[in-house]
């Protein structure tokens, strides 16, 4: 199987955001829906939500700086934060001219990092979806997974994260139910090759805000305290029973906060929800779009 023509069959375009080039997926037309992933995964994980909805529907997806096919800068050149992740999506949205309200969809960090952004500008935003994700602090019922304590706070870290392929490699076995086909897999890993390409995964599982001294504890304070004002916001909550980090701990945060939101749960499905139950979650995300329009 052809990668580029037949899993990810997108051109994709480059903009430059503050200072460093992003690789950008702008696909269709009508109103907005900016997809943001997380780590370490790229717009890749997006692709066949993409190609069902960009029919009827602008669809947007940005690689973080540090990830998939944008720019990977050292350290010493990039604030590899999750402020300097809100700023990017500022600018990005900025340069975009959106007609209209943002659906946004969100996994993993993109759900930090898209929130944060529409805690900002509320008036912004038309629909959510939230997938296996979290805008707010550690639920005081869950632990931090030990393979998640050690990469963070142990030089075990560099080692699992950047220095090798490990991290990246294993994930695409641990975060799905079941096995990918090898051209998949390979396509996660493809932009993840050498340890100047991890650098940006490895510095997202060191941003990770447990306690207030850590960067960006303050912006999850803010946001999660922000998140009622989405009480009436369109929300859907597609969710993968399995996932070893985002389970229903966290699940039930977002219920108790968005009590009004459509929530799907699957059972088959872990952190990478859409590779085990994506053929069953797009057709659910076309009826929730229709049943709420968008602003075009």
């Amino acid at each position: 199987m052809n990668f580029t023509s037949e899993l990810y069959p997108f051109a994709g375009t480059f903009r430059t955001v503050n200072g460093f080039r992003m690789h950008v997926l702008d696909e269709g037309s009508g109103d907005t829906v900016i997809m943001l992933h997380g780590n370490p995964t790229w717009s890749f994980f997006f692709r066949n939500l993409v190609l069902g909805l960009r029919d009827a529907h602008r669809v947007i997806v940005p690689d973080h700086i540090g990830c998939g096919l944008s720019d990977k800068p050292e350290e010493q050149d990039y604030d590899y934060s999750l402020q300097r992740r809100v700023e990017d999506l500022e600018d990005l949205i900025a340069q975009l001219d959106i007609n209209g309200r943002i659906t946004l969809v969100m996994h993993d960090w993109g759900g930090m990092i898209g929130m944060a952004w529409a805690a900002r500008h509320p008036e912004r935003i038309s629909r959510l979806v939230i997938l296996n994700t979290a805008a707010f602090h550690l639920p005081k019922t869950k632990k931090l997974p030990t393979s998640l304590w050690l990469c963070r706070k142990t030089p075990l870290g560099a080692l699992i994260i950047r220095d090798t392929a490990f991290f990246v490699s294993v994930l695409a076995r641990w975060a799905v139910c079941k096995p990918m086909e090898q051209a998949i897999r390979e396509g996660y890993l493809l932009p993840y090759r050498t340890p100047q390409d991890r650098t940006g995964v490895l510095r997202f599982v060191l941003d990770i805000p447990l306690k207030p001294k850590d960067p960006g504890y303050g912006i999850v304070s803010e946001t999660q305290a922000k998140l009622p004002a989405f009480t009436k916001t369109p929300t859907l909550i597609l969710w993968g029973d399995k996932d070893f980090v985002f389970d229903h701990h966290f699940l039930r945060v977002w219920q108790e906060t968005l009590p009004e939101a459509e929530v799907h749960r699957f059972a088959d499905a872990g952190h990478y929800v859409l590779e085990d139950a994506g053929p069953r979650i797009l057709p659910l995300i076309q009826d929730f779009f229709r049943r709420h329009p968008g602003d075009a």
